[in-house]
């Protein structure tokens, strides 16, 4: 619910959901979770149909997706972190996940600073073959060069959901992800291209001009 330009983060990702052809979409909320629900309702506003997965406690990335299983339908699903806006055309990752065989596929930009994220390494077929943490040698944070980070925007087959354990806090990316790369089944589409994570200060002020403007196209009203 951060403002951006008079509007809250959430409402330009469901125009950007929406304009990318999804239909449906279910929140994962907990901490202030009325104050969502009363601003998206069930979704008219954007032409979306709108659920919600109420998580009573914290259950981490990974409990959180686990906790709204019974609300999915079909084999696979996007998931899409709440703080993050990348440029990804959600069609060409589905099309790239379905044809890699992959458990998870995960959108991946180019990033100048790795300090706060990490990075991973993909190889040439697009599976993703190792992580870096963020705590990374000198080596791989030398300034100024790009790498290749996560940004939070996901294709998961649904039967993944097995892999989590219910009504417990369960991180994706400690828990979850690095026995997926262990086991070959987890990809990365590698992209150079727009990103925020209004987590970061400067991100959150660039979001105030460069949002508006990116997804204005892209507004149903």
């Amino acid at each position: 619910m951060a403002p951006i330009k008079g509007k809250p983060f959430l409402d330009y990702l469901l125009r950007w959901l929406r304009a990318e052809g999804v239909q449906e979409v279910i929140l994962c909320v907990g901490y202030k979770r009325s104050q969502i629900q009363r601003f998206v309702g069930k979704g008219r506003k954007w032409g979306l149909r709108v659920r919600y997965s109420v998580e009573r406690e914290l259950l981490g990335t990974g409990g959180a997706v686990k906790r709204a299983e019974k609300l999915i339908g079909g084999d696979r699903m996007l998931v899409i972190n709440g703080d993050t806006f990348v440029d990804v055309n959600l069609g060409e990752l589905t099309r790239f996940h379905c044809n890699s065989g992959a458990l998870a596929t995960l959108a991946v930009v180019k990033a100048a600073d790795n300090c706060r994220y990490g990075s991973m390494h993909i190889d040439a077929r697009g599976r993703i073959t190792g992580f870096a943490e963020k705590d990374a040698s000198d080596d791989d944070k030398a300034e100024g060069q790009k790498h290749a980070i996560n940004a939070g925007v996901y294709v998961f087959e649904k039967k993944l959901l097995g892999c989590i354990r219910s009504g417990r806090c369960v991180s994706l990316e400690r828990e979850i992800f690095p026995p997926l790369v262990k086991n070959r089944k987890a990809y990365g589409l590698l992209k150079e291209t727009y990103f925020l994570d209004i987590g970061v200060p400067d991100d959150f002020v660039r979001a105030q001009t460069e949002l508006p403007e990116r997804l204005r196209a892209s507004d149903p009203r």
